[in-house]
């Protein structure tokens, strides 16, 4: 998994799949590891609480330049969100919004809206993006979810090409008994010059069940988890023991992280560079070690 790239929002037009993106630059991600194949359903024989005319709904009053008539769904299971209606349609000016509807109690999980005006005169700022976007979560998220979720991030994006504008990235992380969990946050970029919200994710998905039994507190120390990892590198023949022993670690902290085998552990999240990375590199490497076990769970090495 390539932890430094951005999977933006567009793959909800482009598959049947939909992936969270990350934060620019190794920051929090909200997406499982692997994309599992999406399972269509049978409307007339799901046992669903929203319909189709929920969902359609729900997207005429998230844009209210959607055509009606152009309006289309299907009903499905998704590895990241549940059971979902993913609605589309045109809108006025000829352009295309998609949404993910939690087909159970009607929430807003996703939104890409291709629909928005992208030049305009405004000159939005950092804090002003950050008070658009808190806006728009508070209007469309229970003030339950949002008392467990902080901000993480806001990173301005310089324009891909001269007739585009630059965008806002903007990140909230959950916590979970006072821990970050990787796997679920919101997400929301803003146009820089309109100050509109052109996409918008959410994955709240994890219940404190799940890890209600394990102990928060570490088993092993961020030192000791860092020695698991200069072990670990030692062990690969492609790095070695000379490569590990220069590892300059940039951050540990303590996170909910999701093992290949989708159970949730307690883990230091390692960021670190070596001697094959640039003085100033900004992609660094990142390395998952189990804070009770001591297990390397997970990690990304993967050199440009």
């Amino acid at each position: 998994m390539k932890l430094r790239q951005i999977c933006i929002l567009a793959l909800i037009l482009a598959s049947s799949i939909f992936v969270a993106f990350a934060s620019e630059k190794g920051g929090l991600i909200f997406t499982k590891e692997d994309v599992k194949q999406t399972k269509h359903l049978d409307p007339s024989t799901a046992d669903v609480n929203i319909s189709f005319e929920d969902a359609k709904n729900k997207l005429i009053l998230e844009n209210p330049e959607v055509i009606t008539e152009s309006v289309h769904g299907e009903l499905i299971d998704n590895e990241n969100f549940g059971i979902i209606w993913r609605v589309s349609s045109k809108t006025a000016n000829g352009r295309s919004i998609s949404a993910g509807i939690d087909a159970s109690n009607g929430d807003l999980l996703f939104v890409y809206d291709g629909s928005k005006k992208v030049r305009g005169n405004n000159n939005i700022n950092k804090d002003d993006a950050l008070t658009i976007a808190e806006k728009y979560i508070q209007s469309r998220v229970s003030a339950n979810i949002i008392s467990e979720t902080k901000l993480n991030d806001i990173k301005y994006k310089e324009p891909a090409a001269d007739d585009l504008p630059g965008i806002y990235h903007v990140s909230y992380i959950r916590s979970i008994r006072g821990i970050p969990y990787l796997s679920d946050g919101i997400i929301l970029r803003v146009n820089a010059e309109t100050g509109e919200v052109t996409s918008y994710c959410k994955k709240l998905s994890t219940s404190e069940e799940e890890i209600a039994l394990i102990n928060t507190e570490p088993s092993i120390t961020d030192e000791e988890a860092i020695k698991v990892l200069k072990e670990y590198m030692s062990s690969i023949p492609q790095i070695g023991e000379e490569k590990a022993n220069t590892v300059k670690v940039m951050s540990s902290d303590l996170v909910w992280k999701e093992n290949n085998d989708d159970k949730i552990h307690l883990a230091w999240w390692i960021k670190f560079v070596d001697s094959s990375f640039a003085e100033d590199d900004n992609c660094p490497a990142f390395a998952w070690v189990d804070a009770h076990s001591g297990e390397m769970l997970l990690f990304d090495y993967g050199r440009d």
